[in-house]
């Protein structure tokens, strides 16, 4: 039996025994090892030593049970294995700076999950790169039996939320509490049907009692992934978390894009989805990608422009209405581009662009003289990477480079662009993409 395998089962006997009194002799007997063993192993499996661990998950539940339940603190703290009540507020507050009554009017989180050793991989990163990214882990996600809901609809938004309702539902009409089970779902193409947007929500699960219709055996496949969390419920903010993925973190990292699926996982406390995990499919990159110095011609464009919070999405809502209005939609002769603002401060007005080169010998209409505009031609620095979203980690290994070499500088006069080469219209996978940054000889 592999050592991970020895140590997890002492983390289930300790987890289905969090609430009562802890004896490590115990611990060990159900791992089935020494208790010197049990110290050794525990520690160099999970970087915790066993004690802290067991304390760490109480004031984690306690923590859960402050913010959802009106019970006493007192109350909480014998709930959660504590063997007294002064024990517990020395130990909350000595973890939390904060006392149990002050913590839950607090904006503070404290949480520390339960863990599940095959699912840690450890990577070791380049020190800035773990530093500037402290919450996101590359862990290997073990493949898991479920039961699955495909939810299919008309329109895209809102689709989680009825998909993780449904599944609830028909999961309680089987007699299984989703309560107690991990959840995860990912979008699913549906494109050809008349509900074309489709979300699929596994609840991990190896009973397969008697189920509803509507639901599936399934298996989730699992691989390699990126893991951060972001609070559940906020639009915008989890748009935000997988951008920060896929666009920062993933091009400055040693890995690239995998060919497994993207996940989601909601967290549940108290029947209340409070947090997600998100999994970005991940894989060991060969080698960073090179820099070239090129000479581009210029390249006339239809421009289409917007600023603001949302201005991704209204920029890729004009051109695709424009495509579509004007027969263009789905013709392959199209080249697209983008550029859009980088380095702002939060404070600052975002802008993001898509433009778009006509076929040879099209005549613009009048009507679309304000959105024409010329790529300008020059010499470029180059990089051919995959498509990482407004590109930021991409930018910020050219700049950097730029600021390495004698021979070249940047051109302010000019503006950065990437060039899309479409090969099937999944852009985050199967794109190639080159980024261009103006420069000039020294």
């Amino acid at each position: 039996m592999e050592t991970a395998e020895i140590v997890q089962r002492a983390i289930d006997f300790i987890e289905k025994h969090l609430d009562e009194p802890l004896d490590l002799e115990q611990i060990a007997e159900a791992a089935a090892m020494s208790l010197p063993n049990l110290y050794r192993l525990f520690y160099a499996m999970t970087g915790h030593p066993i004690k802290e661990y067991i304390r760490k998950r109480r004031l984690s539940e306690a923590a859960r049970f402050l913010r959802q339940t009106d019970l006493s603190a007192m109350d909480i703290g014998f709930r959660c294995g504590f063997d007294t009540y002064q024990a517990f507020l020395k130990s909350f507050k000595r973890s939390t700076g904060l006392t149990p009554g002050i913590y839950r009017q607090a904006e503070l989180i404290f949480s520390f999950e339960r863990l599940q050793l095959n699912e840690r991989v450890s990577y070791l990163e380049e020190k800035e790169i773990s530093e500037r990214y402290p919450d996101v882990k590359v862990i290997r996600l073990a493949p898991q039996p479920g039961i699955g809901y495909l939810h299919a609809a008309v329109q895209e938004e809102g689709g989680e939320d009825l998909a993780l309702q449904r599944i609830r539902e028909l999961l309680a009409d089987s007699g299984i509490d989703a309560r107690e089970l991990r959840l995860f779902g990912w979008n699913v193409d549906l494109r050809g049907s008349l509900r074309p947007y489709g979300y699929q929500v596994v609840a991990v699960t190896e009973s397969c009692r008697q189920i509803q219709a509507a639901l599936q055996t399934i298996e989730l496949s699992g691989g390699l992934y990126a893991m951060t969390r972001t609070p559940a419920g906020s639009g915008p903010e989890i748009v935000a978390a997988w951008n920060r993925l896929l666009s920062e973190w993933l091009p400055r990292s040693t890995f690239e894009l995998g060919d497994h699926g993207f996940l989601e996982e909601y967290q549940q406390y108290g029947g209340q989805i409070s947090r997600l995990k998100l999994y970005l499919p991940v894989k060991r990159r060969p080698a960073l990608e090179p820099i070239a110095v090129v000479e581009q011609p210029s390249v006339s464009v239809v421009t289409f422009r917007a600023e603001g919070i949302d201005c991704v999405s209204k920029a890729d809502e004009a051109s695709t209405e424009w495509l579509t209005s004007n027969g263009f939609a789905g013709d392959r002769r199209l080249q697209v581009y983008m550029s859009c603002s980088y380095g702002n401060s939060s404070d600052e007005l975002s802008m993001y662009e898509v433009h778009i080169a006509l076929p040879e010998g099209y005549v613009p209409l009048q009507v679309d003289a304000h959105r024409m505009n010329l790529l300008e031609g020059g010499l470029y620095a180059c990089m051919e990477t995959g498509a990482y979203g407004s590109m930021a980690g991409v930018l910020e290994r050219m700049y950097r480079w730029l600021g390495t070499t004698a021979d070249y500088e940047l051109d302010e006069e000019r503006t950065w662009y990437a060039h899309y080469h479409c090969v099937v219209n999944d852009f985050d996978r199967s794109v190639s993409v080159q980024c261009y940054v103006p420069i000039v000889a020294r």
